[in-house]
């Protein structure tokens, strides 16, 4: 099972600011013992003639070994004081897909 967030942070969170978000999540996530894999990669911005609905900063795909565990993760207490901690200092917003693998 795969969980892939795109995330639009603000223009205010420096480079710094973002490398300290994934550092952090990423080690909330693997130790978690729920997760199997989690892996970030900022986005690439392109110009276009379309009007885009969201226009993503960054990625984070987190695999796990079975939708449970995907649910137990995401009920996990430091995931959601991870998310108000962060949105607090910088009011990013996500979206997210489930997928098979």
């Amino acid at each position: 099972m795969t969980h892939t967030i795109l995330f639009a942070f603000p223009d205010e969170m420096s480079e710094a600011d973002r490398a300290e978000f994934f550092r952090e999540g990423t080690a909330m996530a693997l130790d978690s013992g729920l997760v199997e894999s989690y892996e970030h990669r900022p986005g690439i911005p392109l110009s276009t003639e379309v009007a885009p609905v969201f226009v993503p900063s960054a990625m984070a795909r987190i695999r796990y070994a079975d939708v449970e565990s995907l649910r137990e993760y995401l009920r996990h207490p430091p995931v959601a004081e991870f998310v108000r901690r962060w949105r607090r200092r910088f009011p990013y917003q996500a979206v997210s897909v489930n997928t098979e693998d």
